[in-house]
């Protein structure tokens, strides 16, 4: 009975130290249940049917880069912020995809100002590395994009978002929702 219980709790402990990514194989993400590992920085937040900004692909809630007092990203200086996905396990995968729905209204639709950058790194590095910066896409309605993730296969990696307003000059607009992030591996 001892080595049993010995064992149960060297699994216990080990589970413990050895860190479990959040995504692992197919693994879709709507924010309906709130933030579940996903890390944000400057005005990143949950919108849900509580908040007069909400504006999601489905369900009632996405991950807004915006104030919720002024309806803007505005804050009278520059700013920026990430929205840092879970670890995303790709070790035993042979292809990836990541795939996620996003709406924005920025000051243009252009590189220079409000930018909007989808990036990726390996877990344990600090350089974020860009899958995209998005530019030249229609405001104000529901975008879904695409990316081959197999560059980074047998790596645990985590999918960042973006967004840097560069100046502090017409930034009285909505900002950036993500949703429906989803992970094939």
């Amino acid at each position: 009975m001892k080595k049993v219980g010995i064992a149960l709790l060297s699994i216990a402990v080990l589970s413990l130290i050895v860190a479990i990514p959040v995504f692992s194989d197919n693994y879709t993400y709507n924010f309906e249940k709130g933030t579940d590992g996903w890390e944000a920085t400057g005005m990143w937040h949950i919108v849900n049917e509580k908040s007069q900004y909400r504006n999601a692909n489905s369900g009632v809630s996405s991950f807004w880069y915006g104030n919720e007092v002024t309806g803007t990203y505005d804050s009278g200086t520059a700013n920026s912020g990430r929205l840092v996905s879970p670890q995303i396990n790709l070790k035993n995968s042979e292809k990836a995809t990541l795939t996620f729905w996003y709406w924005y209204q920025t000051e243009t639709m252009g590189k220079l100002y409000d930018q909007r950058f989808v990036q990726v790194r390996e877990v344990g590095t600090v350089e974020w590395k860009d899958l995209e910066q998005l530019n030249g896409d229609p405001m104000e309605k529901w975008i879904q994009k695409t990316y081959d993730l197999t560059p980074y296969k047998g790596k645990v990696i985590e999918v960042s978002f973006y967004f840097d307003m560069s100046d502090e000059l017409a930034n009285d607009y909505r900002g950036w929702y993500i949703d429906d992030v989803e992970i094939q591996a």
